[in-house]
């Protein structure tokens, strides 16, 4: 069995990823398209049926997310006034932190 570490360009790849797929398909927090939606749809991760190398990474993009914002990311993304190019920038910035 091959196991891959988390390491911060891992992470960063996910979360830009996340970025993608904003510009791509939308972000909405109130239905399927949150921000912890997002980063799991772009490592590929179902919840409850991912490998457990990619929940660790999930919830390490998670992390880094919630690092960079300084605050809890559900909380953030439900703000008033929040627009997917804010979402796009935070996940964007995000990346790049771990990528550093």
């Amino acid at each position: 069995m091959v196991t891959l570490s988390v390491t911060g360009f891992r992470v960063a790849a996910v979360l830009r990823g996340a970025s993608d797929l904003v510009a791509c398909c939308g972000w909405d927090p109130a239905r399927d398209r949150s921000l912890i939606a997002l980063i799991d749809q772009a490592i590929g991760l179902v919840p409850g049926k991912g490998s457990r190398n990619a929940e660790e990474t999930s919830l390490a993009a998670w992390d880094q997310l919630a690092a960079h914002l300084g605050c809890d990311p559900r909380e953030w993304e439900q703000q008033p006034g929040r627009a997917a190019g804010d979402v796009q920038d935070a996940l964007r910035a995000a990346a790049d932190k771990a990528a550093s």
